[in-house]
């Protein structure tokens, strides 16, 4: 796994080998629940067309998107106008609106706090070891 171009080792590598729990699967459903995000994320970088859009996708998360599923997600994102596309070299590109970018930056705020409440409710309720005590020099932290 990759985050910002650097592998990820210690307590991913750790957790899914010991099958603490699925890691992938967490990981697909949350991409999948929050896939217009990601894309919206992708965009705020600059255009691309949907190949990259793919193999970032595929990079950062290690799960292969497919056509079916990235194309009707772009062109509902279209309509909504958080999204344009261009042609240039035979290729679609995409690029974000301003709209978009309000939408992203407030998604982003949104799905930030619905996740701290998440990990708030769970830790309150139920007595676990977080995973980063065993690899605190290795460990991500997400603010």
């Amino acid at each position: 796994m990759y985050v910002n171009n650097v592998k990820a080792v210690g307590w991913f590598d750790t957790l899914s080998s010991q099958n603490v729990m699925n890691i992938n699967k967490i990981m697909e459903k949350n991409l999948k629940a929050f896939l217009d995000i990601v894309i919206l994320a992708i965009l705020r970088e600059g255009s691309t067309h949907g190949y990259k859009i793919i193999a970032t996708v595929h990079a950062e998360f290690g799960i292969l998107l497919s056509p079916g599923c990235l194309y009707p997600l772009l062109h509902c994102l279209e309509e909504e106008k958080l999204i344009v596309s261009t042609i240039d070299r035979a290729k679609v590109v995409y690029c974000l609106t301003s709209e978009g970018r309000e939408k992203f930056e407030k998604a982003f705020i949104a799905y930030n706090l619905s996740m701290q409440k998440m990990y708030h409710f769970v830790r309150t309720h139920v007595e676990i070891a977080s995973p980063f005590a065993q690899f605190p020099e290795r460990a991500i932290q997400i603010s």
